[in-house]
């Protein structure tokens, strides 16, 4: 095997933040910052497609959040709580905790533990880690874990926000939501709704929250590529985009960006998790592309 390409290479982005690239035989790869615990890419062996979208105008400059690929929210999704808007994991640095690697592939363990920042905006001891893994089959692993290590309980809640790549938005649909109750967030207060089609096409912005959802979601890119997302541990699914007026107003996203991705979110928010002292949450999102 001399000459082969390591599986993980720790390496710094033309912005000089530290990222791991990881790689396994047929070709496919991922790329993860420390910066947030953030995956900014996935790319398939097979399709040779990059299957994550990142905004052209992402700024990777902490500690703001990167726009595109999968920030992590913890402790708190959107508003739902007292910290700012999807709390604070995305903006901080996180440590490598461990590498595996194997002639398949690669397995890279990101640790964010909390410090004297992140208790004066929280105040509880945890350590989340994001287990991120490129499957021999080209999937894209990411296991995200919460433990508490203080001494009172604590309750949080939690989604990988991922920003899918598609070849435009109106080829998009996603599927498996049918009779599914959710929340509407475009109306304040939310509104709980019944979904009554088969599918989510988007026509206009979507801001949806939907509760107790299967555990397989399908985002349909027709004529293009179906990408399946199987998920444990995380029973709700927001799907959002933010159409026009949002993606002009938003300051790290192009104006016609919009056309680009769709996010479909694997989240625990209308149940938020508990934990007590020494207690371990889990969880496990893999995606997969037809």
């Amino acid at each position: 095997m001399a000459g082969a390409a390591k599986p993980i290479v720790l390496t710094q982005s033309t912005e000089g933040l530290d990222k791991a690239v990881l790689k396994n035989a047929d070709g496919t790869t991922a790329e993860v910052y420390l910066h947030g615990g953030h995956v900014t890419s996935w790319v398939s062996g097979s399709k040779k497609e990059e299957l994550l979208f990142v905004s052209e105008k992402a700024i990777f400059k902490p500690p703001k959040a990167i726009r595109g690929g999968i920030p992590v929210c913890f402790p708190q999704f959107s508003d739902f709580g007292p910290l700012g808007q999807h709390g604070f994991a995305r903006n901080q640095l996180w440590a490598v905790d461990t590498l595996e690697e194997s002639l398949d592939g690669a397995t890279l363990t990101l640790l964010l533990r909390s410090g004297q920042e992140e208790l004066q905006k929280w105040p509880h001891k945890f350590e989340l880690r994001m287990r991120v893994q490129i499957a021999t089959n080209g999937n894209l692993v990411v296991q995200p874990s919460v433990k508490n290590i203080g001494i009172e309980d604590f309750t949080f809640t939690f989604a990988l926000h991922t920003y899918f790549a598609v070849s435009d938005i109106s080829n998009v649909e996603v599927t498996g939501v049918q009779g599914l109750e959710y929340l509407e967030s475009l109306v304040t207060p939310r509104r709980k709704e019944k979904e009554e089609r088969s599918a989510v096409d988007f026509k206009g912005e979507v801001d949806r929250i939907y509760l107790n959802t299967p555990d397989e979601l399908r985002i349909v890119d027709r004529g293009n590529r179906t990408i399946t997302l199987k998920k444990t541990g995380l029973p709700d699914a927001i799907v959002w985009n933010p159409w026009i007026e949002k993606a002009k107003a938003t300051a790290d996203l192009g104006d016609e960006e919009y056309h680009q991705f769709v996010c479909v979110e694997a989240a625990v928010v209308g149940d938020p998790v508990t934990l007590q002292p020494g207690q371990t949450w889990t969880a496990q999102q893999v995606l997969s592309v037809s």
